[in-house]
């Protein structure tokens, strides 16, 4: 039980708690998020590109959030 625990504190938090796992992947989801928008909005591609390039970043992002969410064994 108390090596359970460890084990998800140590995933969680760094030093003084903070969850860094869950900032990591929000920035990088909106990182993702925001670089699909600028290309959707300011590029010259055809629109079936743009569609294949948008649903990337989307799994892309849906990979993050769920290996963000997978338990702790």
């Amino acid at each position: 039980m108390e090596q359970r625990q460890q084990q998800l504190q140590k995933n969680t938090t760094v030093g003084g708690g903070f969850p860094w796992k869950s900032m990591v992947g929000f920035i990088l989801c909106i990182a993702l998020t925001a670089f699909s928008l600028c290309g959707l909005l300011y590029s010259s591609y055809e629109p079936k590109f743009l569609l294949v390039l948008v649903t990337g970043f989307a799994f892309v992002q849906a990979l993050i959030q769920l290996f963000k969410l997978q338990p702790v064994d």
